[in-house]
């Protein structure tokens, strides 16, 4: 490994583009209103896998885990409200 000290150019930071997941935005919209429940499905099994984790990383980071459940099923993803009330997302 080689590290340097103080130097002289430093090349231009790469700007973050963060774009959010369409399923967390579904799920913003799943909570702010009435709706009780949605499901995702995908084209296969790994997929709806990975984004099982994508909506339980959401969930977590957010402490949302007692406002709506989430859970997969062959294909298909299911978000379901378990309360109304909750901290509010971002």
């Amino acid at each position: 490994m080689k590290t340097s000290y103080d130097l002289e150019y430093l090349p231009e930071r790469r700007k973050s583009i963060h774009k959010e997941a369409p399923e967390i935005t579904a799920i913003k919209v799943l909570l702010a209103s009435q709706r009780k429940n949605a499901c995702f499905e995908y084209d296969d099994e790994r997929q709806a896998r990975n984004r099982l984790r994508l909506i339980q990383r959401f969930r977590n980071s957010n402490e949302l885990r007692d406002v709506f459940d989430c859970y997969r099923s062959d294909k298909c993803v299911y978000v379901v409200r378990t309360k109304n009330g909750g901290k509010k997302c971002k």
